[in-house]
């Protein structure tokens, strides 16, 4: 827990006297900006600093006798330990038999109730969703309070930090094309206006980035779009002039970011309005004009951003080369260092920074670095801390995932070590979890093809040994933007239906996550490529962008067919010879022994 367990009662305590207070029987508290960021600026992050649960994903419902937390499987070991104490029960979401939210509000609360949230912390999906449960009960949803500001006294800033030019070197495509090809979807869907929410997605069609967050290159920021206007939101004192002149190069003029309820209140009603329900806040909705015909959908500058085009394919390429050979680095590194009991979590995590920090265009981390130890591994998101950091020991499997952001991509990587021999059980994991990786990366499928419908390759093998995983087994990752960037993604979840075309890129990474002991995760970056064009339609497959060496110490190569040893043995062959050029001779040496074939 980030804070003591005394403070945290406190806080909750101070919230349920604003509750008193205003009348308000229940009050939602989550980690969202108003452009419902998966990253938001510390300013944001109030579910966190409420109840001490720090993962990325989960909100918070308090009442005036207790509360619950809502969190994904990525998070119920640590949500356990960080709530303990606090008297705010876990919900386990996406298990059968957990209610969402809204079920349980319209389930406890009597009649009349009133419950409060800042409208500018929920999306309009989820002001739906409530609005839908509480209509038999009369329940009334507020959106205007912002309880916490009362009682968050240091609360801090929203960034002002400026934002920069992202060159047509790393884009490949200008704002004015951008522009000219969503005017085109316009026309053809019949739309008069566009509102653009998403952060990345404004961050894309106006080829700028940011510094609000310590690993999202994004900054607060909307775009109205018309036939003939491009309007840019955005805190004046983050826009520097060179900024907006070569935005009004491409035809796009600059607005400070408070200004935009208005202007969406003045909107004319003769013109229809397209925005995203799952990136617009319900506060910011409710300012449109009643009288505008609304709809609720694509926004067209995120399909335009999935797809990547030549150039930022080919930059993301030579981003995931470098980042591969800080990998081996670290790798070499890890090798000579672990077994003087010195290395740590915190330790490996900042030497990996170090190889990152040194590479060209490197910005920042994509995330907070997972490098977690024996039973810290099997805690999906688990960060270090100084009170949690184990030393690395040589009995057990070190899992670490991490990443960059680069000016020409973003990437991320999990690899799984091990520096002993260890159990046929560990073994047995550790190799069923590459056959997931090896399978989906080889499978060929029809266009049209959603990542739900393919997830099943990855755990099929763990499946067969009765393993699973609660989380998906892959996201879509953006160009020096968001590290989980959709809607293409891969699990089992009938929303994820989202068809696979070439140019997008998406991870795989399937794992086993043994509570108390260990865990395994292996990932790379994977690009959809045309395969082929017959008389029984058209098929995609995968390339593999990641360049590291898979520790192959602790393979049962007899698990692994002949074609998924091959696959193995071409992948390092590879690494080998893209990235060898790159390194010193000690990490030449290193890297030919890594990547021998087994």
């Amino acid at each position: 827990m980030t804070d003591s367990l005394p403070i945290i009662q406190q806080r909750l305590d101070n919230l349920r006297e604003q509750m008193q207070s205003r009348r308000i029987d229940a009050y939602l508290v989550t980690n969202a900006d108003p452009h419902n960021s998966e990253y938001s600026a510390d300013h944001w992050l109030a579910r966190k600093w409420v109840c001490g649960f720090t993962g990325s994903a989960g909100d918070l419902l308090v009442t005036h006798s207790g509360g619950g937390l809502w969190t994904d499987g990525r998070y119920f070991i640590q949500a356990i330990k960080q709530l303990e104490g606090t008297g705010i029960q876990l919900f386990r979401k996406r298990i059968a038999g957990t209610p969402t939210i809204a079920e349980h509000l319209a389930d406890q609360l009597a009649a009349n109730s009133r419950v409060g949230v800042d409208g500018r912390t929920i999306n309009q999906i989820q002001f739906e969703e409530l609005k839908a449960a509480f209509a038999a009960k009369n329940i009334e949803l507020i959106i205007t309070e912002d309880l916490v500001a009362n009682i968050w006294q240091q609360r801090p800033a929203r960034p002002t930090n400026p934002v920069f030019i992202h060159d047509m070197q790393y884009a490949g495509k200008s704002t004015g094309q951008k522009l000219a090809d969503i005017r085109s979807l316009m026309l053809r869907d019949k739309v008069d206006q566009v509102l653009i929410t998403a952060i990345d997605d404004v961050m894309w069609l106006m080829n700028i980035r940011g510094r609000d967050n310590a690993f999202f290159p994004g900054s607060e920021a909307y775009a109205l779009l018309s036939q003939n206007t491009a309007k840019l939101f955005m805190d004046s004192k983050k826009l520097p002039a060179a900024v907006c002149k070569v935005l009004l190069q491409q035809g796009v003029s600059c607005w400070d970011y408070h200004e935009l309820p208005d202007t969406l209140a003045l909107l004319d009603t003769h013109k229809n309005l397209k925005y995203s329900a799952y990136s617009s806040n319900s506060l910011l909705v409710s300012r449109i004009h009643p009288g505008v015909t609304c709809i609720a959908g694509d926004t067209y500058a995120q399909r335009g951003k999935i797809v990547k085009n030549a150039i930022e394919s080919e930059q993301l390429q030579l981003a995931l080369k470098y980042d591969g050979t800080a990998i081996v680095q670290f790798m070499r590194w890890l090798d000579e260092n672990v077994h003087s009991g010195e290395v740590t979590e915190l330790s490996a995590e900042r030497q990996l920074r170090s190889y990152r920090k040194a590479l060209p265009n490197y910005i920042c981390d994509s995330f907070s670095t997972i490098a977690g130890y024996a039973e810290h591994g099997a805690i999906m998101h688990y960060s270090a801390t100084s009170n949690s950091n184990k030393i690395i020991g040589t009995d057990n499997y070190f899992l670490l995932d991490s990443g960059g952001q680069y000016l020409g991509g973003t990437t991320d990587i999990t690899r799984t070590f091990s520096f002993c021999e260890l159990s046929e059980q560990q073994k047995i994991d550790y190799t069923l979890v590459l056959k997931g990786v090896i399978r989906l990366t080889q499978t060929k499928f029809l266009k049209g093809t959603a990542g739900n419908n393919l997830d099943i390759m990855a755990p099929g093998a763990l499946w067969q040994q009765c393993v699973d995983y609660k989380c998906g087994t892959g996201h879509g990752v953006g160009i020096c933007l968001n590290v989980h960037e959709g809607p293409q993604n891969l699990s089992q979840s009938v929303k994820d239906n989202e068809p696979l075309v070439p140019g997008m890129t998406i991870t795989v990474e399937p794992g086993v996550y043994r509570e108390g002991e260990y865990g395994i995760r292996i990932e790379n970056i994977l690009q959809v490529v045309p395969v082929a064009e017959n008389q029984f339609g058209v098929f995609y497959g995968f390339k593999t962008l990641t360049l590291a060496p898979i520790a192959t110490n602790q393979i049962i190569s007899d698990l692994l067919s002949k074609e998924e040893q091959l696959w193995l043995n071409d992948y390092h062959l590879r690494v080998a010879e893209e990235l060898t050029p790159l390194l010193q001779p000690i990490d030449q040496q290193w890297l030919a022994g890594a990547t021998q074939p087994i």
